[in-house]
């Protein structure tokens, strides 16, 4: 008897064996995460995995981080090793990965340094003493003779971004341009120096000039035109012809300008493509949009600084956003500093794709004329209330805003345009903003998410929604609701006698229960 139970024992432990080595074989082929997180910020993007599968060729991600690494660092190299296991498993034998420590070979880490991947400093704690260690912590992704490099691992929430987008960089066929046009040339410096870094990771950035008679470069895919003023009709002409010809356009505008002296006041401005964008169907106002849900902006009175909610800065928040477009489908916030509203000056129903991506909130007006923007105003609505456009989208063929009509003069000394002119126009995508200052480098520093929402309408212009879902999670904004007066009144009032009167009724039930044992009622 007890021979057959040992045989019994044996066949359910090689069963047992059988099935874990069954399921072992399977999930090398089968992959499965569960991510209950919000937003499965766990887990790489539908974005990423579409990029994987595309894969046609092998790309090779080559992982170059140090054996030992601080404590503090050990959970990133888990991380970003069970991400790439995740790539991997998506993108099969089209993706080969390695992971090497280049301080364990010289000529590794030669190698390594010619890739431009530094060797970086950081600072450890050992027995009782603060100490420097050297490190690497950089990945290069290799394909054909083209590589991209990520020189130092900044954390695992930004990682996906930057290896996906690399790896849709270098295999691309075709680079990307973004032009890059400023028509304010009074503006010293470069105001928008944090985006175009940001946008080099990507594409090839360029300056475009239309002024001495050029048309916009036949390599440039996509055309931001910012804070145009006085622009010539020669350069919206150039506009114009680069839109027919499926070139995509996204528009930053000021409605209004404010003078570098003198009181903080603003004015009408002169934008130049005012009746162009008219034409295609929206027109931006010369106002300027208040917002009860608004962002904090800081002033100098003196020697004192202050921060103050500034209405004249709306906030846009999930419930202002196009949930069913990309560019915004994701986005929590975003705060436009002096913004222009937008009307369409077309039927929605008959003319091409018009979505409205950002509006204000239902607390906001507009006011025109010389406008005081002092943050110590009073900030009376004036009627009517209500959402009011920031950002709208166009798609379409749209005809040409010149057509019927001679190619105007390019300027004194330059010869007339002898080129073709195209009266009717490709299939195109325009984007137009209300606002050009959100994304100047001194408002991005305070409102980042700013810079998401511009680069995730550049890449979808330039590249569909390849990347889009993948930037927008990294960004997580949880604003408070505005909430009404009479709502506020009705906490405040709780919050004063809700309390006490609650104790008193239960004080009152506590001594009717006690009557009520004893047979003898309180008010008998």
């Amino acid at each position: 008897m007890s021979s057959k139970r040992r045989t019994g024992t044996a066949v359910e432990i090689v069963i047992v064996v059988a099935i874990i080595i069954f399921a072992n074989l399977i999930s090398q082929s089968v992959f499965g995460r569960l991510d209950l997180s919000e937003g499965n910020i766990y887990s790489i993007s539908e974005s990423t995995k579409t990029v994987l599968r595309d894969l046609d060729d092998i790309v090779n991600i080559k992982v170059y981080f140090s054996e030992k690494l601080p404590p503090y660092l050990t959970t990133l190299t888990r991380e970003i090793r069970d991400m790439i296991d995740e790539y991997g498993a998506y993108a099969g034998a089209d993706l080969v990965v390695d992971f090497e420590d280049p301080a364990a070979d010289p000529e590794t880490e030669q190698r390594v340094r010619s890739l431009g991947i530094p060797q970086v400093q950081l600072n450890i704690i050992e027995k009782d003493k603060a100490e420097v260690m050297n490190a690497y912590l950089g990945i290069a992704i290799l394909f054909e003779d083209r590589k991209e490099v990520i020189p130092v691992v900044r954390g695992a929430v930004y990682l996906e971004y930057e290896l996906t987008s690399a790896i849709l960089k270098v295999t691309s066929k075709e680079p990307k341009t973004v032009g890059f046009l400023t028509g304010d040339r009074s503006l010293s410096g470069d105001p928008y120096e944090a985006v175009r870094r940001a946008m080099q990771k990507q594409y090839s950035v360029t300056t475009v000039s239309v002024s001495g008679g050029e048309m916009v470069p036949p390599e440039v895919n996509t055309l931001v035109v910012a804070r145009p003023l006085g622009l010539s009709e020669w350069e919206t002409f150039a506009i114009d012809q680069f839109l027919m010809r499926g070139g995509r356009a996204l528009f930053l505008i000021d409605g209004t300008t404010i003078p570098d002296e003198g009181p903080l006041v603003a004015v009408p401005a002169q934008t130049g493509v005012d009746s162009l964008l008219a034409h295609y169907g929206v027109r931006v106002n010369p106002d300027l949009v208040f917002d009860r849900q608004c962002g904090n902006a800081t002033f100098s009175t003196g020697f004192f600084r202050y921060t103050v909610p500034y209405m004249l800065w709306p906030m846009v928040t999930k419930a202002g956003f196009n949930e069913d477009s990309p560019v915004t489908n994701q986005l929590e916030r975003v705060v436009f500093p002096w913004v222009s509203s937008i009307d369409l000056t077309k039927d929605p129903d008959i003319f091409p794709q018009i979505e409205v991506l950002a509006r204000s909130s239902a607390q906001s007006w507009t006011e025109t004329e010389r406008l005081d923007l002092n943050p110590q105003r009073d900030f009376r609505p004036t009627p009517p209330l209500g959402a009011r456009n920031m950002a709208v989208l166009l798609g379409g063929s749209f005809p040409s805003f010149f057509s019927g009509l001679p190619a105007p003069e390019p300027g004194d000394n330059v010869p007339p345009w002898a080129g073709p002119k195209l009266d009717a126009g490709a299939e195109t995508q325009i984007i137009v903003m209300g606002s050009s200052r959100f994304i100047q480098s001194d408002y991005l520093s305070q409102y980042p998410e700013n810079g998401t929402f511009f680069l995730n309408a550049v890449d979808w212009l330039t590249l569909g929604d390849s990347l889009i879902g993948i930037r927008s999670r990294v960004v997580t904004a949880r604003p408070l609701k505005e909430t009404s007066e009479s709502a506020k009144s009705s906490v405040r009032f709780a919050s004063t006698f809700g309390i006490p009167i609650l104790l008193i009724i239960w004080g009152l039930m506590r001594r009717y229960m006690k009557s009520f044992r004893k047979g003898v009622l309180p008010w008998a």
